[in-house]
């Protein structure tokens, strides 16, 4: 039988692409530091414990050591997601010889059967043991695995094989956030060792007909009133897992329920800048768009799970650029604004007031998927097919593809929209394909210019216009009389500075560009983008994904100028 009813129409690259320089770089290099900074023995601390061997150090054990503590064992899963991506483009002697001693205690300490979780077996079905641990430890063991620490496959598929016969499946997706578990089963069904009971046990744990169907009628009940365990966001990752199975199976029904809620949510649930408007343990409702941080939003997982879930749509439906839109969107105005340097990354990423401070904690379910993300970055860049090429995304680099086909691009985005894709290499003419981001067309619908028989030497040079967008507030927080914008330049939001907030600057509107003046600025990482705002010397603009610990506002009240 066919692994896949229906499969990618694009592949994306697994390796053979290198960052050569700019923000995607930056991004990339700074997760590599923090992730050299985690401690071995700290991740492998419950391990040991549950083991009965010494276990030097103390576990990881920020935000009241929820996530370690009361997950025991994810620490290490998330590690292993952000150090195996890195190491798909890079070598790198330190992180590799980290990876090996995680996987190595992980496998010393694991019991007879497989179970890799550093529990007591009676503990299983408590609390987000049986799917989100199991998730974040069998993404983790797999990322090690394409990383070429092929044992991770076995122990992944050892752990899985335990999974599919145990006693919690009966109610599995009835516990804490159950529904996160069934993308743990996919992705070990794509995987070199996968097998077809992890399809079979994804559909029959896992499965919610009522609520694909639900989905299908365009009824957002389905989004913020879930009745399982509690709503939250974290039901992106449940589209991923049935998009997996619309892979495996060729059942339309998933395929209608994901399309679906990617509109429901681009309507209703998602803030400028990209940013999911839910998390959990609040009180939702399409179009709430909360903003102060008194509210949970804009929660990194959700981006990841964002990214992600267009990804496969792209590879699906490769001549519809609005999915690598949504990616880029999302990866500027969330990912990079959610890293903080090498030392971590924003929980909730705000948009008035402050960031959340929780990138103080290395050991949370944003920082493990935030290191999977920023690990994944040259991936997002380029996709291909034996005879076509896809640039998505433009960021200084140089990709070897499995094609025969090589590029060198130069960048300048997102500061600038100066672009040069060189053709270093073609073994055969071949379809390239450029995408024209939405950012950059008047009418904001992107497509992809498309050069026939390209050959080897070939240049292609782009100008990619930045012009100003605003949108105009509207949901839980509007003020009566008074009316709120975002500005976005480029491919970039833009907050004002300072406080209090909602701050109050004064401009037109209706004609942004005669209001704003960008000034490129060098700083010590690089040159950043900042937005002079006329006749007025108290406040300026910076894009959003440069501001991280002082006061801010994304959408400030705006007045009527005195004069124009």
């Amino acid at each position: 039988m066919e692994k896949y009813r229906a499969p990618y129409r694009l592949q994306a690259p697994m390796g053979g692409v290198r960052l050569t320089g700019g923000r995607y770089k930056r991004v990339f290099e700074n997760n590599v530091r923090f992730l050299k900074d985690f401690d071995v023995d700290r991740m492998l601390y419950w391990y040991r414990v549950h083991k009965g061997v010494d276990a030097p150090g103390v576990p990881y054990a920020g935000d009241a050591g929820h996530f370690e503590n009361n997950l025991k064992g994810q620490t290490a899963g998330e590690f292993l997601m952000g150090a195996g991506t890195a190491l798909l483009w890079e070598e790198d002697e330190t992180l590799r010889h980290m990876v090996r001693e995680v996987l190595a205690g992980m496998e010393a300490c694991r019991d007879e059967d497989g179970f890799i979780i550093p529990i007591p077996r009676e503990q299983f079905s408590a609390r987000e043991y049986p799917n989100y641990t199991r998730a974040w430890i069998t993404f983790g063991l797999l990322d090690a695995g394409y990383a070429g620490e092929t044992r991770a496959f076995e122990l992944a598929r050892d752990m899985t094989d335990v999974f599919n016969k145990s006693d919690v499946l009966p109610y599995v997706k009835d516990l804490n956030l159950g529904f996160q578990g069934i993308l743990a089963n996919t992705r070990m069904y794509d995987a070199p060792n996968g097998a077809p009971e992890d399809i079979r046990v994804a559909i029959d744990a896992y499965q919610e007909t009522w609520w694909l169907e639900q989905l299908i009628r365009g009824d957002h009940r389905a989004i913020y009133e879930h009745p399982g365990n509690h709503p939250h966001s974290t039901l992106l990752t449940t589209l991923e897992g049935y998009l997996d199975l619309y892979r495996a199976t060729g059942e339309e029904l998933y395929l209608n329920a994901v399309k679906r809620a990617l509109g429901m949510y681009e309507d209703k649930w998602q803030h400028v800048g990209g940013g999911i408007n839910m998390c959990e343990f609040d009180r939702y409702w399409p179009g709430c768009n909360w903003l102060d941080p008194s509210h949970n939003y804009n929660e990194l997982c959700s981006t990841n799970f964002w990214v992600l879930l267009n990804q496969r749509m792209h590879r699906l439906e490769p001549d519809d650029a609005h999915y690598v839109d949504e990616m880029e969107n999302s990866l500027y105005n969330v990912l990079f604004a959610s890293q903080v340097e090498s030392r971590g990354y924003h929980y909730l990423n705000f948009l008035q007031r402050t960031k959340d401070y929780r990138y103080l904690d290395r050991a949370t379910c944003c920082a493990s998927l935030g290191t999977r993300l920023a690990g994944l970055l040259p991936q997002f860049l380029y996709a291909y097919t034996d005879d076509s090429v896809y640039v998505d995304m433009y960021a200084s680099s140089e990709v070897e593809l499995p094609n025969g086909v090589s590029l060198s691009v130069t960048s300048g985005l997102p500061e600038s929209g100066r672009v040069r894709v060189a053709v270093t290499k073609a073994e055969k003419p071949f379809t390239l394909r450029l995408r024209i981001p939405r950012w950059a067309c008047a009418d904001g619908r992107s497509y992809y210019e498309t050069h026939e028989n390209v050959t080897a030497g070939a240049v292609f040079e782009k100008e990619f216009p930045f012009d100003f967008r605003v949108t105009r507030y509207t949901g839980g927080e509007e003020i009566k009389g008074k009316e709120r914008y975002a500005v976005e330049y480029g491919p970039l939001l833009f907050a004002a500075m300072g406080a209090p907030n909602p701050l109050t600057v004064r401009f037109n509107p209706a004609a942004p560009s005669a209001w704003f003046t960008p000034v490129k600025q060098m700083m010590p990482g690089g040159s950043v983008l900042r937005l002079k705002l006329k006749g007025d010397r108290m406040h300026e603009y910076r894009a959003y994904m440069d501001i991280h610990d002082e006061p801010f506002d994304v959408y400030p009240i705006v007045e009527a100028p005195a004069e124009e």
